[in-house]
């Protein structure tokens, strides 16, 4: 059984905008909703887990009537990993956990496919693209280094797991204190090794209007 637990509780403040990010509109839709319809119509999903700030409860509640596999939606917390750690205490029962950021609208079932064959090939995956710009290490305006690209790769979602790997991870996150951005890093906290799987070019992350804009072009040209 594979569940994706889609993360929608963030308040979207970098977005500039009275809503969060969520919420806004792709081709007359909510961000949301067009996440919520991957994971829907993907056959390699069970079931879906919503977390949402709880201060837009009719708003997600709206969106997600809309599709049958959501069989729970849950209030998140102040974190991105507070609010993940809501959804997994939920699940009673499940073999395969994906981990999706709701504002990534464009994965695709291939992905989401991809991901769950790495999930019982290796139990921790992630999916991720190569970095093609060159990193530099700033410290103020100053350049102190150039970072070799050559290992360096950019983290998507879904993020899979086997389920009782990701809730082992997150019980000693809680005991221990124990702060990421995301949880394959927790995974690699407690020694397991996560592979990585090709991420996609058009699985972006909307988080600026620029990235909105962006969103906008891909939609019309989809």
């Amino acid at each position: 059984m594979v569940t994706a637990i889609i993360v929608a509780a963030g308040e979207g403040k970098r977005m500039g905008e009275d809503i969060p990010k969520q919420f806004l509109l792709l081709k007359e839709k909510p961000i949301l909703w067009h996440t919520l319809y991957a994971f829907q119509y993907s056959a390699a999903i069970d079931e879906i887990l919503l977390v949402i700030n709880p201060k837009w409860e009719q708003e997600s509640n709206n969106i997600a009537k809309e599709f049958s596999k959501v069989k729970c939606v849950v209030f998140g917390g102040k974190t991105r990993q507070a609010s993940v750690w809501a959804g997994l205490k939920t699940i009673k029962q499940t073999d395969i956990v994906l981990v999706h950021d709701g504002v990534r609208p464009f994965v695709s079932k291939n992905l989401i496919k991809r991901v769950i064959e790495g999930v019982y090939k290796w139990e921790a995956v992630v999916p991720a693209l190569p970095v093609k710009e060159t990193i530099k290490w700033v410290e103020g305006s100053v350049i102190k280094k150039t970072i070799p690209r050559d290992y360096l790769y950019s983290a998507q979602t879904p993020q899979g797991f086997k389920y009782l790997l990701l809730k082992e991870a997150y019980v000693q996150a809680q005991t221990r204190k124990w702060l990421f951005t995301d949880d394959a890093s927790l995974l690699e906290k407690i020694g397991v090794r996560v592979h990585v799987v090709l991420g996609e070019s058009y699985n972006i992350k909307i988080t600026t209007i620029e990235d909105l804009k962006w969103a906008e072009a891909i939609i019309t040209c989809g």
